[in-house]
């Protein structure tokens, strides 16, 4: 009697261990994706107000720096002489985050 696996035992092995592989490679790279999604998801939402807090400063936006994303800030004449501004953001993946706010110019009381 011998010892040892046969060569129809080690190919079986062999293809298990590589269904396990595969598998594990897609949940790798499906876990991977979801991470740059939250990381996009967060960072435009982060873009969007930190556009907002700019404009209420400056009177402007800024120019986005990250390739791929795309940004646009407009404003529009509100209540009181103030304006909506309304900044919108879109990632590389397509998700876009939008917000809007009313800001006042602090010299100018409003009217009653």
């Amino acid at each position: 009697m011998e010892k040892g696996f046969s060569l129809t035992e080690a190919l079986i092995a062999t293809l298990l261990l590589a269904v396990s592989l595969l598998g594990l490679l897609q949940y790798y790279q499906a876990l991977t994706q979801g991470f740059i999604r939250q990381w996009q998801f967060r960072q435009a939402w982060s873009a969007v107000h930190a556009q907002l807090d700019t404009y209420s400063i400056m009177g402007k936006g800024y120019a986005m720096t990250l390739a791929g994303w795309q940004s646009q800030i407009t404003s529009a004449a509100g209540p009181a002489g103030c304006k909506i501004v309304t900044a919108r953001i879109q990632t590389p993946l397509g998700y876009v985050a939008q917000s809007s706010r009313i800001i006042c110019d602090p010299t100018v009381s409003p009217s009653l």
